[in-house]
């Protein structure tokens, strides 16, 4: 039996691994990570060009009063628009898989396909670095993340939540998510609750008083102010990142969002030496908050 020709160069060999990535890359692009929450939690703006530096906006306030006048007066007040410019700065990362040679001849001399297990390893690593940059920044890009900005106001939980009768837990929400409306003159309504995994499974399975057969967790989504200002439901959910704190914040692409001109996108298979290299890139610029009165922390819920 004639034994297959493995030269790294060989036009049949090369031709092979290409359709074989093709085929992974178009697998591993279509799969879903459910432990990956970004992409529901914040809204991602893809829009810039891929290859942008940095992001440039204006945020604008309304300035101005309109008052009484003489009627021959001619000190008529004026109404302008202050206009502040924000730069966003784009990084660029990478993360991408290969082959040996030993595996390229053995899948040929078996008739296989080549296992996708690098590929799909490579696309969750992008998913799991842009998740975490999303939520509690990135040392190295220099951001903070929806969970930790410095510029997010923060208030004291009236105690421990499992050591808080219902009425007092929906009392501390209530101050969370009314802080940035009352604060806002009624402008920002936080439409999201996040919660440590403890807190979340306490008051999931806890009944309101006893006999009732009504949680905290169901109790608090019909009761909340949000809810009862706006005829929403709150979105109440659990975050393992979150230990002591709770966040309430509104998903509103005009208070804050995930700005990634690049998503993830595997390059042509490269020849390195005995492997066959798939590079994958992504340029993301993290988490742009515009609009920090519509975010609070709360301190201390557990």
């Amino acid at each position: 039996m004639a034994q297959p020709n493995y030269n790294m160069n060989d036009a049949a060999n090369l031709s092979f691994v290409v359709s074989q990535t093709a085929s992974i890359e178009q697998r591993v692009l279509e799969k879903k990570y459910p432990d990956i929450t970004y992409a529901s939690d914040i809204p991602v703006d893809t829009s810039a060009n891929p290859w942008a530096t940095s992001v440039t906006f204006y945020s604008s306030d309304k300035v101005g009063k309109a008052r009484l006048i003489n009627g021959r007066g001619d000190d008529i007040p004026m109404a302008n628009v202050n206009l502040a410019k924000h730069d966003v700065s784009i990084h660029m990362a990478s993360i991408g898989y290969s082959f040996t040679i030993e595996e390229i001849a053995q899948a040929q001399m078996l008739g296989m396909s080549l296992d996708s297990m690098g590929a799909s390893s490579a696309r969750y690593s992008f998913e799991k670095f842009v998740d975490d940059v999303a939520y509690t920044g990135d040392t190295q890009m220099g951001v903070t993340g929806l969970y930790n900005d410095t510029g997010v106001t923060t208030v004291a939980a009236t105690g421990v939540w499992s050591g808080l009768t219902a009425a007092q837990i929906l009392t501390d929400v209530n101050t969370l998510l009314s802080g940035a409306w009352s604060g806002s003159l009624g402008i920002e309504h936080p439409n999201v609750l996040k919660l440590p995994l403890a807190v979340f499974a306490q008051i999931a399975s806890t009944q309101v008083s006893t006999g009732s057969d009504k949680t905290i967790l169901e109790y608090i989504k019909t009761a909340n102010v949000h809810t009862a200002t706006t005829g929403q439901p709150l979105q109440i959910a659990a975050d393992y990142r979150l230990t002591t704190k709770a966040v309430a914040y509104a998903k509103d692409p005009d208070v804050l969002k995930l700005i990634m001109p690049m998503p993830f996108r595997f390059l042509p298979m490269q020849v390195d030496a005995l492997d066959y290299v798939v590079p994958g890139i992504f340029r993301v610029a993290g988490l742009d908050i515009r609009r920090k009165g519509a975010i609070r922390y709360m301190s201390g819920v557990a």
